[in-house]
């Protein structure tokens, strides 16, 4: 059972930093670290509620095509909060096989303001959970719900580049 638990952990570490080889092509020479991309950007000053059905589509839908590997970069872009800023790491991940390997299932969707979800979700890679029940947000930016950049840089931080990404520092 020890071994089955370890060999999990492994799996899901190196599915995480599969997805982010691409990546460390994208860095920049800035000293930060990828720290602050896990603090919350949510505040809530009431209950969370479940979303909607329309709602947690929206926002399911932003996250599968948003997290499936074979979505091209400037379709990913529109789907997470301040897209332009990922287009350069997007268009990277299109050249590891094994990021484009991904997907996500959204577990469950709950709404903590009207333009603020908490997401749970799982990371699979080539049909396989390789992270599950991961945390993630959605922001709502012009109308649209969208994955919280904050989302994406704390998965990236898992191999420890989302600290040079420029749009995670």
């Amino acid at each position: 059972m020890r071994g089955s638990l370890i060999g999990r952990t492994l799996v899901a570490c190196a599915g995480a930093a599969l997805i982010v080889g691409a990546a460390s092509g994208c860095s920049s020479d800035s000293d930060d670290t990828a720290s602050s991309a896990t603090s919350s950007a949510v505040a809530t000053s009431s209950a969370p509620a479940t979303a909607d059905a329309a709602t947690t589509k929206e926002i399911t839908d932003a996250y599968t095509v948003f997290f499936n590997g074979q979505t091209p970069p400037d379709q990913r872009a529109a789907l997470i909060q301040n897209g332009a800023a990922f287009t350069p790491v997007l268009q990277g991940l299109t050249q590891n096989p094994q990021s484009t390997a991904t997907t996500v299932a959204v577990k469950n969707v709950t709404l903590t303001d009207p333009t603020h979800a908490d997401v749970t979700f799982d990371l699979l890679m080539g049909g396989k959970v390789v992270m599950p029940d991961q945390s993630g947000q959605a922001v709502q930016e012009e109308g649209t719900w969208k994955v919280a950049s904050e989302t994406f840089c704390t998965l990236m931080s898992v191999q420890g580049d989302g600290g040079q990404i420029p749009a995670c520092a």
